[in-house]
């Protein structure tokens, strides 16, 4: 064994018991009011449930999850006993545990070494998953509406690419707003980050308020906001002041893009964005191939007959077109590579991916609001453990075996692992450690990404230095 990977998986369990032995969960459980005296029923008896054996506590019979709990734990619970373990100080627990795990050194990992590290100090990518729920937990988690969905949950996650750190994550309604959710995460930014945005979030005073604070953005531009350019021969009244009208030229997006060739990238420099308060900006157009554009009008007709929407005429003939606004440098970031840059952003919807597919966190049947709160924090609290050992395996495999992970491979692998992972805590870290090895080499040998698609991966993006085939080692 590579003693420096075992001596990393050892700092790494040591961290993991810290927060999740039996000892650390029953004090918190005290501390928060869940545990108020000696009972059969213990704090680790709820997380091992709503985190580690039931793959989802929000559709099992409460029969069920008793035969699970009293074979995993040795713990014997009637059904209407178990029901009433489901209440408001359970969920306030998990709540407080989960909050304590994201403030943790748990989700502290060493940021992978790539060449977009050296220009950003953390790359900051922001988006939502809203799934439905049963309609009698409307009142306290109102949908979007449309297609008659009257409750439903939103999950907002901002992460770190290089790290794969959580953050901002919030749960809230399906009717909430993205960009309220945006905007209250303005005070967490830092100078020299970048964030990468979707439409859900866009807004010109946000753009604006990163610019100020030294901070780097990629946005998709609205296309309801107007680009200008600066007239270079505006008008002026005789007291020498300028005419405001005549100050800039308004650009017809359309005429650009009829003149442009599918996959042709076109940057207009020095634009402004915004009708009233111009936000001076780079902005970059993509045309799409004929293979996207079919893609994106099928996304359209589905949108509109399924979800309720309708699209102007004017959005119908301009989807042939990416716009991305950024105010970053041209001389750190081409205009070839911001449309690339951007697609970063779908880095978080693997994880979306993989919170609904693995974990079946938008699987939900009718039960008490205390139980679904039980079953959505747990299941948040086990991607969380997934998500961190996952990129901590990733950043180990990078930098010890020079291999790039598949994120969805490890995510279910580690899944698998989740009862051993649990049972071993509980015995000690030595324990731990041994099963994180074996976790290791099994996501070595079976949990590489596959690489016989032409399509860019996130670390040939990132500019990440690695050899994942013997062939291309000889060839370097």
């Amino acid at each position: 064994m590579n003693l420096p990977i075992q001596h990393e998986l050892n700092l790494f369990a040591e961290e993991l018991q810290k927060h999740l032995s039996s000892a650390a969960l029953e004090q918190l459980a005290k501390e928060k009011g869940f545990v108020q005296r000696k009972s059969k029923y213990r704090a680790i008896d709820l997380v091992t449930l709503c985190v580690w054996v039931s793959r989802n506590i929000a559709s099992t019979s409460l029969n069920k999850l008793c035969s699970q709990l009293e074979a995993s734990n040795g713990v014997l619970m009637s059904p209407e006993g178990l029901n009433q373990r489901f209440n408001s100080h359970a969920v306030k627990f998990l709540q407080s545990l989960f909050t304590l795990l994201l403030k943790s050194e748990i989700g502290s990992i060493t940021p992978i070494s790539s060449k977009l590290l050296s220009l950003f100090q953390r790359i900051r990518i922001l988006d939502s998953t809203t799934f439905q729920i049963p309609d009698s937990f409307k009142e306290d988690y109102p949908g979007a509406g449309g297609c008659g969905h009257t409750a439903g949950v939103k999950i907002q996650l901002e992460y770190e690419l290089h790290s794969g750190q959580f953050l901002n994550l919030q749960v809230e309604p399906g009717k909430n707003n993205d960009k309220t959710f945006g905007t209250t995460c303005l005070d967490t930014l830092r100078p020299g980050d970048l964030c990468i945005r979707d439409l859900g979030y866009f807004s010109l005073v946000d753009l604006d308020q990163m610019d100020q604070r030294g901070v780097f953005y990629v946005s998709r531009l609205k296309l309801n906001n107007k680009i200008y350019k600066k007239n270079p021969a505006p008008e002026y009244f005789k007291d020498g002041s300028i005419k405001k009208q005549t100050e800039y030229i308004l650009l017809d997006l359309e005429e650009i893009m009829n003149d442009m060739q599918p996959g042709e990238t076109l940057e207009i420099p020095n634009a402004y964005i915004g009708r009233d308060k111009k936000l001076p900006a780079r902005v970059i157009l993509y045309r799409l191939t004929e293979e996207q554009v079919k893609k994106r009008r099928k996304d359209q007709a589905y949108k509109e007959k399924k979800k309720g929407m309708t699209y102007s005429e004017r959005s119908k003939r301009l989807t042939e077109i990416n716009t991305y606004i950024t105010n970053i440098p041209w001389e750190l970031v081409p205009k070839e590579q911001v449309h690339d840059l951007y697609s970063l952003r779908w880095q978080v919807e693997i994880l979306f991916k993989t919170w609904k597919s693995i974990f079946k966190i938008d699987h939900c049947k009718d039960i008490k609001n205390e139980q679904m709160e039980c079953y959505l924090y747990g299941q948040l609290i086990a991607i969380f453990l997934c998500s961190s050992t996952m990129f901590r395996m990733r950043e180990l495999l990078l930098r010890k075996k020079r291999k790039e992970l598949s994120e969805y491979k490890a995510f279910y692998m580690i899944q698998s692992y989740f009862l051993l992972i649990h049972q071993s805590i509980q015995e000690n870290t030595q324990e731990l450690s041994k099963i994180l090895i074996r976790l290791f080499y099994l996501i070595e040998k079976n949990g590489r990404k596959s690489h016989r698609y032409k399509k860019k991966t996130v670390f040939d993006i990132l500019g990440v230095v690695y050899d994942y085939t013997k062939k291309t080692v000889k060839a370097a």
